[in-house]
């Protein structure tokens, strides 16, 4: 195991360090630091930016040979950290012998600790890995803020004044569809310079302040929460193929959230994701191509494949299926 402790609090000096003990070259490009990982201990990159109004970014992307464990070990107030996984398993504690938390792929943690212990990070060997942190400095973030923290909402007042690092904090939950969607475009953005570390900046807020959205979202009860998840996708093609086996006998989308454990708003949002329709246009369709399919058989008259398809209006489905088509049923009918 090589363990690499840490005293900087910065970006930029967690850096320095970090080469320094590992032997290689940090380079730096209009204040974003780049320090490619050594071959003897695998490879990748770590990447760190801070900004002006105490928030800073950390991508950690490549794949160790070795067990490496950073500590993160300063005695003073450490950054608040929004941490979020994209590929492997990252294992976070706060001192040598303390409780480990796992943050894993689609997951993210905002993390706080004592002012008197750190962080210590544990990456997995021979396996890929990908995380970003956020770091807020609450200290110098407070001083570039319009408005009071006593006027914000307390689970977020709690989070940001506590300056002095008393109230410890690990909070983890599955990130959002629009987070993972701003890690791509973080990641594809192919800019240098000055261009970069603006976009970079105001990427670094974004994910902030979906972060927040995010928790606040989960202060809430499952059925009302409304931020579709990256992990639930999976789910809303379950739903998907549920609709395309069950379209005929389909209830309402109560039903749906019932079953799937998902909010209405979500099951809502994750078809606008996917299909770029509602639930409803999903189901309309799907319905369509069936009645489609039976006309061309030819087998069944209109009546018949209306009921079949799970409608019971006749002058309904030939408004809709004209709509689509730009033929009525039984013209369609005719000319097959």
């Amino acid at each position: 195991m090589k363990v690499y402790n840490l005293e900087g609090i910065t970006v930029k000096d967690i850096l320095e360090e970090l080469s320094q003990q590992m032997e290689t070259s940090l380079k730096e490009n209009f204040t974003e630091y780049t320090l490619k990982i050594p071959e003897e201990l695998g490879e990748g990159e770590i990447q760190g930016i801070n900004f002006p109004n105490g928030v800073g970014l950390l991508k950690f992307k490549g794949k160790f040979k070795k067990q490496v464990v950073l500590h993160l070990k300063s005695s003073d107030v450490h950054p608040l950290k929004f941490i979020y996984g994209v590929k492997g398993e990252l294992t976070h504690s706060i001192k040598p012998d303390g409780e480990r938390k796992f943050i894993q792929e689609l997951q993210s943690a905002i993390v706080a600790t004592y002012f008197n212990y750190g962080h210590i990070y544990k990456f997995p060997v021979n396996e890929e890995f990908y995380f970003q942190s956020v770091e807020i400095d609450r200290k110098k973030f407070r001083k570039h803020i319009d408005y009071q923290l006593e006027d914000m909402p307390y689970y977020f007042y709690k989070i940001f004044a506590d300056v002095e690092g008393v109230q410890p904090l690990f909070y983890k939950s599955n990130y959002s569809l629009k987070i993972a969607q701003l890690i791509e475009e973080m990641e594809t953005f192919a800019k240098e310079g000055l261009i970069r570390v603006n976009y970079l900046g105001a990427k670094a807020l974004e994910i902030l302040a979906l972060m927040l959205s995010q928790f606040e979202d989960d202060q809430k009860d499952n059925q009302d929460q409304r931020i579709l998840r990256k992990s639930e996708i999976k789910t809303i093609a379950e739903i998907a193929e549920f609709i395309n086996k069950n379209y005929a006998q389909f209830e309402n989308i109560d039903k749906l959230a019932q079953e799937f454990g998902l909010s209405k708003g979500k099951i809502q949002q994750g078809f606008q994701s996917a299909y770029q329709q509602t639930i409803n246009e999903y189901l309309v369709r799907i319905r369509l191509e069936k009645a489609l399919e039976l006309l061309n058989e030819g087998e069944k008259n209109i009546s018949e494949i209306v009921y079949e398809i799970g409608l019971s209006s006749r002058s309904y489905f030939s408004k809709i299926f004209k709509e689509r088509f730009k033929i009525t049923p039984s013209d369609y009918a005719k000319r097959n």
